[in-house]
């Protein structure tokens, strides 16, 4: 057991809130900032909480795996813009745990079915092109990659027309089943970070710590025409707040899996937080519900292995 003594030893005093942080504090539960303290030697922390147990997987639903965990799984859901995607990869790097980015694998699908000549609105040739795909999220050079069947298509995925492929790609059921098949397959046996859209409702709703994070359209269309800006991507701001709009409009109305914030889930504003306040944030509620930090190896990557 571990003794008062130890545990108090972890505790910093409370902090002042940075001011952006101000409108999220009457979120907070009591006690939101007593929490072990953040630095380098986290092996100590681990040592003190390595008595927490993981309770059982979470029933199975529309064959979902139920292979033992022993690890953490933390979700982060939201619209596109929010900064699921940096801040999923960042949790994981910090921690040592696996990214998996959701969103990649319906990019994914939506490239590759363009390359074969398959239409977005064509289920059945969807559903036979996506079923013996595998895909794969290793580190290459301290940064996630996107491999399927092999191949890293980390840059071709993120173009404006294959994320609007994306979109319409997601709304069929029985590609979702599909993929959502393979999230699960990924993460089951925890240590994972996975940012989607129906990752906390859906994919793993007894997850250790959920994320909701949301901004306004124009923060989110701001932050998305700069990254396509820096890939050299010719668009006007105007059309990608545009873009934005409607993809959450198809997000939010689909019938398989529609955009909800999940229960239980940490909701954070992050309109007017930089990358490092909303990141602080999480990592302090991560703490807060006192996970475990033992560590997998990150640079193994993480794959999905073909359905059968």
């Amino acid at each position: 057991m571990t003794s008062a003594s130890q545990v108090e030893a972890l505790r910093v005093p409370r902090r002042r809130p940075h001011k952006l942080e101000k409108p999220l504090a009457a979120k907070r539960s009591p006690g939101y900032d007593m929490i072990p303290i953040v630095q380098a030697d986290r092996q100590s922390l681990g040592k003190v909480m390595e008595h927490q147990t993981f309770g059982p997987p979470a029933t199975a639903r529309r064959g979902q795996s139920t292979c033992q965990r022993h690890a953490p799984i933390i979700t982060i859901d939201g619209p596109a813009g929010t900064g699921k995607s940096t801040l999923a990869l960042r949790l994981a790097s910090y921690f040592g745990w696996r990214y998996i980015d959701s969103g990649a694998m319906y990019r994914a699908v939506a490239l590759c079915a363009a390359e074969r000549g398959i239409p977005w609105t064509d289920e059945p040739a969807l559903v036979q092109l996506c079923a013996p795909l595998t895909f794969e999220f290793p580190f290459c050079g301290g940064q996630a990659a996107v491999h399927v069947d092999g191949r890293n298509v980390t840059q071709a995925i993120r173009s404006q027309a294959v994320g609007e492929g994306a979109s319409l790609v997601a709304t069929h059921p029985r590609l979702r089943a599909i993929l959502v098949d393979k999230q699960r397959q990924l993460g089951c046996a925890g240590g994972i970070v996975m940012d989607g859209r129906d990752i906390g409702t859906v994919v793993f709703p007894e997850a250790d710590v959920k994320f909701y994070l949301d901004a306004t359209p124009e923060a989110r269309g701001w932050r998305r025409w700069l990254e396509l800006q820096e890939r050299g991507e010719r668009t006007t701001l105007a059309e990608v707040i545009d873009a934005i709009g409607r993809r959450d409009q198809e997000d939010r109305t689909r019938q398989a899996s529609p955009l909800r914030v999940p229960k239980g889930a940490c909701s954070i504003d992050t309109t007017n937080l930089s990358v490092d306040d909303v990141f602080e944030l999480m990592v302090d509620k991560i703490k807060f519900f006192g996970v475990s930090f033992r560590t997998l190896d990150p640079g193994q990557g993480t794959r999905c292995p073909q359905s059968t």
